[in-house]
């Protein structure tokens, strides 16, 4: 398995002397994935380069802009506990999390319809805010999501039709 993960076509790096808030990024110097090391959720960068070593084919870049459909990714395990967002990224052997409601509403309304609006609704009636601003503090919080490989594109066959 390490002779087959030393000599794979794409070769990621963990560059710890550029960060995103804080936070340093991975990604593949033969191809376009890139994202956040979350380090709360991903025990060093390990895990992820071995994973795309692994799915070559799932190469997102996450540094992106965000794009409009939003898909939660197989490797993502997440659930409900209390009122939070447990959630745990299979492609490391990092703990999991708990992240607030935010992020709660952000996966309900991704995996219901592929986009934030549910998340903007819920954030404005909890907080009771108006939307604009629901609307800005829900985009920043999916962004941050996007740029740690925690939701990706959606491919046109997994948009939710209402």
């Amino acid at each position: 398995m390490t002779r087959y993960r030393a000599s794979a076509p794409h070769r990621s790096v963990s560059d710890y002397s550029r960060t995103i808030h804080g936070q340093p990024l991975v990604r593949c110097t033969d191809c376009c994935w890139a994202q956040l090391l979350n380090e709360r959720l991903h025990e060093g960068p390990w895990g992820l380069i071995y994973w795309h070593a692994d799915h070559p084919d799932d190469a997102v870049d996450h540094l992106a802009p965000m794009p409009e459909r939003l898909a939660i990714p197989a490797y993502i395990e997440w659930w409900q506990s209390g009122g939070w967002l447990a959630i745990e990224d299979t492609r490391s052997e990092g703990p999991g999390t708990l992240m607030g409601d935010e992020f709660l509403e952000i996966f309900r309304s991704v995996r219901a319809a592929n986009s934030l609006e549910e998340a903007v609704l819920a954030n404005t009636q909890r907080r009771r805010i108006f939307p604009s601003t629901a609307r800005a503090d829900i985009e920043e919080a999916a962004a941050g999501l996007f740029h740690a490989g925690l939701l990706r594109p959606a491919d046109r066959q997994e948009w939710h039709t209402r």
